[in-house]
C-alpha cells in the first residue's frame, strides 16, 4: 500500500521508484466514489511534487464519463486530453506556480 500527505492511497501506482513521484494512476477496479477521491489525491500529489503532467488510466466506462466534471473546475488543472489513440486515458495539464 502507497501513502501520501492524506494517508494510505488504495489505487495502483504504476512504476514508483523510491523519493519520485509517479505521474501516473490507473483506476481500473475503483467504485467512482473511491476514484474520484484518488483522482484529487493524485493532482494534489503532482502539485505539490512540482509535476506539470499526469496520466489518469481510467478505462472508459463510468469513471471516463465523470472525470471531465471532477477536473474541469478543479485548482491546479491547466487542461486535460483524451489520449487520441487510447480513449481509457486522460493527460492532465498543470498550472505552475
Amino acid at each position: 500500500m502507497f501513502h501520501d500527505l492524506y494517508g494510505p492511497l488504495d489505487c495502483k501506482m504504476v512504476g514508483l521508484e523510491k523519493n519520485k513521484m509517479n505521474t501516473e494512476i490507473d483506476l481500473h477496479g475503483l467504485k467512482l466514489e473511491e476514484a474520484q477521491s484518488e483522482v484529487m489525491r493524485f493532482v494534489d500529489q503532482l502539485y505539490y511534487h512540482g509535476e506539470t503532467s499526469g496520466r489518469i488510466i481510467h478505462g472508459i466506462g463510468v469513471i471516463a464519463e465523470k472525470l471531465p466534471d471532477w477536473l474541469k473546475n478543479y485548482p491546479y488543472v491547466k487542461s486535460f486530453e483524451r489520449v487520441p489513440f487510447n480513449p481509457g486515458v486522460t493527460l492532465v495539464f498543470l498550472e505552475v506556480i
